[in-house]
């Protein structure tokens, strides 16, 4: 199982934990329990504001597809073979964007 490690541009804050499994193309978030709603980044804070910091095989699907070009997006082929990726995937494109957004200073380290 591959692991990332969540942290900003500026301050190396740790945010937490992301995984995969490629053989079941599952993902697992995992937020810092030492982070409060107000010193986090909107994405990751409404987690907290519920009391989540262990997100469920969707939740955190749906935290990494929020990072990515959706597949539907205009010229998506055309982003795929700049990027070098030969159909959308999501490990790919995570990996090769390192997760960053441009909502956020948050991006991924591999551990």
């Amino acid at each position: 199982m591959l692991r990332y490690y969540l942290i900003t541009d500026d301050a190396g804050v740790d945010f937490g934990t992301l995984s995969y499994a490629p053989e079941t193309a599952a993902w697992h978030l995992e937020i810092n329990p030492k982070r409060s709603w107000d010193d986090t980044p909107l994405s990751l804070a409404l987690y907290i504001q519920q009391g989540a910091y262990n997100l469920n095989e969707r939740q955190s699907l749906a935290w990494v597809r929020d990072r990515l070009v959706p597949p539907n997006r205009q010229n998506i082929n055309q982003i795929l073979a700049s990027l070098g990726i030969p159909e959308y995937d999501e490990f790919a494109l995570l990996q090769h964007t390192q997760g960053r957004s441009p909502h956020d200073s948050m991006h991924l380290e591999e551990l």
